[in-house]
């Protein structure tokens, strides 16, 4: 079985509104390449994190029962994203593709990622995304350290639907 590296194969969208996408299981290339659509990929920092989290859980277990029964109820995910921020060189501002002009408080979206094929590959039909559904939390700016470049902090609140396992379509 083939391994593949985890560079330049992974390409990131933030689609912006609730009614953004449509079917977490399938979203659409319309959906993924229209003017609410923005490729974030060359934004984020390697250490963002989105993923599916651990289940809440219920531990009952009947009388006869001689060892605890765990299952799984609610699922989770979790979302936090660190972002470069980007400034024209020749005023000084914010940028359109900017963290703070894409991610303002409240603002809800979708994540979604492809893994697998180059990141300048379009989206087609029959790619295989993971999508999940995140409200904006206050965006958190940093700088003024002198250790880097001046980022800002996204932190992501789940809304309700997920999918590790969307299709393109």
């Amino acid at each position: 079985m083939p391994r593949r590296v985890d560079l330049g194969v992974t390409k990131i969208h933030w689609v912006q509104g609730d009614a953004g996408i449509t079917n977490v299981l399938a979203p659409t290339t319309t959906q993924l390449n229209a003017g609410t659509s923005i490729d974030i990929t060359c934004l984020l920092l390697s250490t963002y994190e989105v993923r599916a989290d651990g289940s809440d859980t219920t531990n009952e277990r009947a009388v006869c029962e001689t060892a605890n029964v765990v299952a799984a109820t609610v699922q989770n995910y979790m979302g936090n994203l660190i972002l470069f921020r980007q400034f024209d060189d020749t005023t000084n501002l914010p940028e359109s593709d900017d963290a703070l002009n894409i991610f303002t408080f409240g603002a809800v979206g979708w994540f979604v990622r492809r893994l697998g094929k180059p990141y300048s590959s379009a989206w087609a039909v029959g790619d295989n995304v993971d999508v999940y559904k995140f409200a904006v939390d206050t965006p958190q700016i940093q700088g003024g350290t002198g250790e880097g470049y001046i980022k800002a902090t996204i932190p992501l609140l789940q809304q309700g639907t997920f999918s590790t396992k969307s299709i393109v379509a």
